[in-house]
């Protein structure tokens, strides 16, 4: 019996240590929105003054959960980590409680942009995560001592977690779960664009083609098989304006002179400069995106330079757009994001801008096979770091 008993008290930690793990992954993959969920917050509990280490606060939160997740798995320090742990549950469920009494408009980011909650929901899974840690942690008695090789496993993973962070910090996101993520479109038809030169036909819709055991399956971006499948070829199918309820362009530029000029959007091999703060953007940068805007032309794309407030440049033409919708697209500022008719291909920080052979290489590829590598290449990668972290954790 009270061998069942510990058996059960280590499910109900691998459980909570799952979900932290998960959830923490998810937001150090992406620092920028780990703190616009912060600034949120800050902003709700009239916290203002803060905002200005919201990133850091951000990263720093979700480091903390990554970590007592993987000590939750690798069973290490069990008394210090159970006390962690509850106490983080009790604070989370203490903040979502208010979120539900008073429902502001913002999101609960407990899994980053990957898993969007209501405050119902995000308290219903705060009580749940709470039940298993009495399960888990009462009475208090029973925890036993860590294993040495419980400790090289979650130091190897600590490592690889502070690698990724590094990473992430200076990357984009591995993979992009927000609205503007590869294989969405930046423009649907609306208003200010006429229809009756569009056709009826307005978008296209990319379904993958893969091949396991002489059988063909087809697959949409956000639902790509694992890597037993072998990528065959790339497909669309037009859909008429009939599929849409709503027709209005989902992102916006305007001219200096407040001229909307979506249908720039829509042409082939675009190539945008995005810029969401212009003060972090000093005048060397604005040479540097200039410089790639004379390359990117001179391959053969369509440059845009977009920016929160304007930017101006003697021998081209800069644009305007919203802010949340500018670092929704990319996370970089001053970052570069390809466009074809309108649909995100891939991204690029503003550090790693496509070199002039690079460029080239991008006019003779099809865009949608290059959207497909990029995105399965990337997704893959994170599932194997996310596997690989867990097997280490619950099996070494």
């Amino acid at each position: 019996m009270k061998i069942f008993h510990i058996g059960i008290r280590r499910f109900c930690s691998i459980l909570i240590g799952l979900v932290f793990f998960t959830a923490g992954m998810l937001k150090l993959m992406d620092p920028v929105g780990a703190g616009l969920m912060i600034e949120e917050y800050l902003k709700f509990f009239h916290l203002a003054w803060a905002i200005g280490v919201s990133r850091f606060l951000g990263v720093a939160m979700a480091l903390l959960e990554t970590l007592t997740g993987a000590a939750l798995m690798a069973g290490v320090w069990r008394k210090a980590v159970a006390i962690l742990t509850s106490t983080m549950m009790v604070v989370f469920t203490f903040i979502t409680l208010i979120l539900l009494i008073f429902n502001p408009e913002m999101d609960c980011g407990c899994f980053g942009e990957a898993i969007h909650l209501s405050h119902a929901a995000t308290f219903i899974k705060n009580l749940i995560l709470c039940a298993l840690c009495a399960v888990a942690f009462l009475p208090t008695k029973e925890y036993g001592a860590t294993e040495k090789k419980k400790i090289v496993a979650f130091t190897l993973v600590a490592v690889l977690v502070a690698g990724f962070c590094i990473y992430s910090l200076n990357s984009l996101p591995l993979v992009d779960y927000t609205e503007f993520a590869p294989g969405a479109s930046l423009a649907d038809y609306g208003d200010d664009i006429n229809m009756s030169e569009a056709g009826n036909e307005i978008k296209e819709e990319v379904f993958v083609i893969y091949e396991k055991d002489g059988k063909e399956g087809a697959f949409t971006l956000d639902k790509l098989p694992d890597s037993t499948w072998t990528f065959v070829r790339a497909e669309t199918k037009s859909l008429s304006i009939s599929d849409y309820e709503d027709s209005r362009p989902v992102f916006f530029i305007a001219d200096l002179q407040g001229e909307y000029r979506n249908e720039l959007l829509l042409e082939d091999n675009v190539m945008i400069i995005s810029v969401y703060d212009n003060k972090k953007f000093s005048e060397e940068d604005l040479a540097a995106a200039e410089d790639f805007i004379i390359r990117a032309e001179s391959a053969g794309f369509k440059a845009l330079l977009v920016s929160r407030a304007p930017l101006y440049l003697p021998d081209h033409e800069t644009f305007t757009s919203d802010y949340k919708k500018l670092i929704t697209l990319n996370r970089s500022n001053g970052g570069v994001t390809w466009l074809s008719d309108g649909e995100i291909i891939r991204k690029w920080t503003a550090s790693n801008r496509p070199s002039a052979e690079k460029l080239e290489s991008l006019q003779e590829k099809s865009s949608i096979e290059a959207m497909v590598k990029f995105v399965s290449g990337n997704r893959m990668k994170f599932q194997g770091l996310l596997l690989y972290s867990a097997a280490v954790l619950l099996l070494l």
